[in-house]
């Protein structure tokens, strides 16, 4: 099956990669004082997957707002996060659509608190330069949420989207969940059901089931993720 996998991404014309919750840092790893290997873990993982499709157009959209996957030096021009980022921030209140950078200091102390050395509480954010109110992550969990910090990327996605049409495109769906079906899993679902062409490898922990619809082009494989990749990566 792995080889299969590695065979038909090296036959693809276009590459689409959906990941999601089950590539986060879970909380355990977290609280047992592992989350700064578990960070290395998974951005080994990002580094393998980004070997696997060296030279490929390939177009990634991320559920995980932790940042790990820019680790592994993938063009930003080719990844969405529509859930956000913690390493976005926007002004609490939404007076202002503007999206700000943290800086170096706090962009470490989110790293940390990423990988549980410190809670959230302990990250100092700046103020909103035009009311005056707190800075807050620019994620789905924040209240008042800017979705303009990945709308933009949204737009290229889809452009790139268009462009799969009758072309031979490989689907790989890394650790989605049923958290947001309505961002990966339906669309890319769809995606399989209009283009004949295509073929959707979905990998799962539990939910790696698919659909009737488009079982002929779609193989579901229940495995660990980081495993999964390894054994992807040495097929290359």
């Amino acid at each position: 099956m792995i080889q299969n996998i590695a065979e038909k991404i090296a036959d693809a014309d276009m590459v689409l990669i959906g990941i999601g919750e089950e590539f986060e840092i879970k909380n355990s790893e977290k609280d047992n004082g592992e989350g700064e290997k578990a960070f290395l873990k998974r951005k080994q993982a990002y580094c393998r997957l980004k070997e696997v499709i060296k030279n490929k157009n390939y177009f990634i959209v991320t559920l995980c707002m932790d940042g790990i996957i820019y680790e592994a030096d993938f063009d930003k021009k080719r990844i969405v996060e529509p859930c956000g980022s913690f390493y976005r921030l926007q002004c609490s209140g939404k007076c202002t659509s503007d999206i700000y950078e943290p800086d170096k200091n706090q962009t470490m102390k989110i790293q940390e608190f990423l990988k549980g050395k410190c809670e959230e509480k302990d990250i100092i954010l700046p103020h909103c330069p035009k009311c005056g109110a707190p800075l807050a992550f620019n994620t789905i969990q924040t209240e008042n949420y800017a979705e303009e910090g990945y709308l933009d990327m949204w737009q290229l996605y889809n452009k790139w989207l268009q462009g799969t049409v009758n072309k031979k495109l490989c689907i790989l769906e890394l650790g989605v969940g049923m958290r947001f079906p309505t961002v990966i899993r339906w669309p890319f679902e769809k995606v399989v059901y209009f283009n004949r062409k295509s073929t959707l490898f979905r990998v799962h922990s539990k939910l790696y089931q698919t659909t009737e619809e488009i079982k002929e082009r779609s193989v579901g494989i229940q495995s660990d993720l980081m495993e999964f990749l390894k054994e992807l990566s040495n097929q290359i």
